[in-house]
């Protein structure tokens, strides 16, 4: 009997020590590129069994103190409803985030999960730095995300990771300035928009613009090529070839869209000494902007929220109004010890705990960064939060095109941004400018193939 007892007893230690687990070699599958296809084969690592304790890092680009907090609830939230699971997260700025990524990979102590660009995703994937994510995951993403969101976090033919919020370009204007100028309602084409921001404008009695009828972003890649590809785009011009191996920016439509520009910096209706920060403080009449400027907006403008107009692209002689949309995603990194559970945390942040509610990103993306959530049933569940600044970029998603995620794309856009400011700034002529640019750019995605 005692014999028996003590047999009981070992067995139930024995079990207890291989729950608590510690880090065992395992032959897992990882995906690796072999042969420019994304495969998944199988590696020795070292993994731990989910009950052992796990630290999960976490990093983002959302550190001010308004979205870091009310971010660092969520994570608080899951680790009380996951007590074995504790979290760091990280955050920097969004122009170190891909140094921070990469630098982090080298040095061998990546984040285990990570908010990033889509546009970077080509380079993470050839470089298997993204862990495939669960059949499950991938089936709620499809389920549940439109085809814009679904095809801007898939590559090669695979998605890999929760598309974050939508985020396109409109063009915002003062409400009040339009109104003083003698116009009712906001530009629908380009006349009409080289019209009002010349009525707009203001100069001192030195010819010095004093206040810009419409307002450019320089010193941003982001903020010069996307209201540039969002015009081109409306003008029926192409930014990239069907396959993304040729530059397709240079052609007449191109041309037009880039003059636009400079007819209006020639004509002082528009000026670069006039920051686009200075819009909310009625230094300038329009600006074609992203959604995610809601919460500085709301908090800035001195004419009054009330006097933030939202309305779409105006459009070329030779297209329709379109625009520009760009993703966020959320990612496991494929060298983390800890895939399994990071996956587990990413898919908690983006679904819904009960159906008809919203996921916990969704509720900050609406509350904390007056950003659009990406997940369907979130913008359906969060509705009555949306306001008409909000709705009217909702509405854009109609008539939006995701931003081309290519390999070298985050080059090429370096390169359009660097040669659109030369012509701004007089240093090239607009045909000068366009085709320096798409010399280098089908350098670029020749070399990437």
């Amino acid at each position: 009997m005692r014999k028996h007892i003590s047999l009981v007893f070992l067995v139930l230690v024995s079990m207890l020590w291989a729950a608590c687990g510690t880090p065992t070699p395992e032959i897992v599958e990882v995906t690796k590129i072999v042969e420019g296809t994304p495969k998944v084969v199988e590696v020795e690592v070292e993994v731990t069994s989910t009950p052992e304790p796990v630290k999960l890092v976490v990093l983002t680009h959302w550190g001010e103190e308004s979205v870091l907090t009310p971010m660092q609830a969520r994570f608080d939230e899951y680790t009380q409803l996951n007590p074995h699971v504790t979290i760091e997260y990280q955050t920097v700025t969004f122009d170190q985030l891909l140094t921070k990524i990469t630098t982090a990979r080298a040095a061998g102590i990546s984040p285990d999960v990570y908010h990033f660009y889509n546009l970077w995703m080509p380079e993470f994937v050839k470089g298997g730095m993204l862990s495939v994510p669960p059949d499950e995951v991938v089936a709620d993403i499809r389920a549940n995300y439109g085809t814009g969101s679904i095809d801007a976090v898939s590559y090669m033919g695979q998605v890999w990771g929760y598309p974050t919020e939508i985020n396109t370009y409109q063009l915002i204007y003062n409400k009040k300035l339009l109104q003083e100028a003698g116009y009712n309602s906001p530009p629908e084409n380009w006349a009409e928009l080289k019209e009002m921001a010349c009525a707009i404008k203001q100069q001192d009695s030195d010819g010095n613009v004093t206040r810009a009828g419409f307002l450019v972003i320089p010193g941003w890649d982001s903020g010069v090529v996307h209201p540039f590809l969002s015009l081109l785009w409306s003008n029926g011009g192409e930014y990239l070839s069907a396959d993304g191996t040729q530059a397709l920016f240079d052609s007449a439509e191109g041309l037009a869209t880039l003059k636009l520009y400079t007819d209006l910096l020639e004509n002082k209706c528009t000026d670069l000494g006039i920051s686009w920060g200075e819009f909310p403080s009625g230094k300038g009449g329009m600006v074609i902007m992203a959604n995610w400027w809601r919460a500085t907006l709301m908090a800035t403008f001195e004419d009054g929220y009330e006097n933030v107009g939202v309305a779409p692209i105006p459009h070329g002689p030779n297209g329709q109004s379109a625009t520009l949309q760009y993703n966020w995603l959320w990612g496991v990194d494929n060298g983390s010890k800890y895939r399994e559970e990071a996956w587990k945390l990413v898919e908690w942040l983006n679904t819904p705990a009960k159906e008809g509610e919203a996921s916990p990103i969704g509720d900050f993306l609406t509350s904390a960064l007056g950003a659009i959530p990406s997940r369907t049933t979130d913008q359906e569940a969060l509705a009555d939060r949306f306001d008409d600044f909000m709705q009217a970029f909702v509405d854009s998603a109609a008539v939006a095109r995701p931003e081309p995620v290519v390999p070298g794309g985050q080059e090429v856009k370096t390169t359009l941004q660097i040669e659109i400011e030369a012509a701004w700034w007089g240093e090239k002529s607009p045909e000068e400018a366009l085709t320096k640019a798409a010399e280098e750019a089908n350098r670029i995605l020749a070399e990437k193939q």
